[in-house]
């Protein structure tokens, strides 16, 4: 992935743009703002990730987003009466603003 600015500190659900976000448990989180997706992936081996879910979920909203704390993230898994699901991740490392290109898989 391309960086196309300055690391962040943090992400709020109002920006626009593509965001991954590093957390300490080596997974990396793809937020797509324009599109409203998630997507999880970790680390393999060198050079290669693997997505941890099967698709990408739809992004709900982003509760809270900064380096240094955990990342809380409101999704929809499409469950049948649920209107959506808490994701926590570990501390956040890093944020980066990319390019709009996939994450490899």
């Amino acid at each position: 992935m391309q960086i196309d600015r300055e690391p962040q500190d943090r992400v709020f659900d109002d920006m626009d743009g593509v965001f991954v976000v590093t957390t300490e448990d080596g997974v990396a989180f793809r937020l797509d703002m324009d599109e409203r997706l998630v997507t999880r992936t970790v680390a393999v081996r060198a050079g290669l990730r693997a997505m941890l879910d099967s698709e990408s979920a739809v992004l709900v909203a982003v509760a809270t987003c900064r380096v240094g704390a955990p990342m809380v993230l409101l999704i929809d898994r499409n469950v049948p009466r649920v209107l959506f699901t808490r994701r926590t991740s570990g501390t956040v490392l890093s944020v980066n603003q990319v390019s709009r290109t996939p994450l490899p898989q």
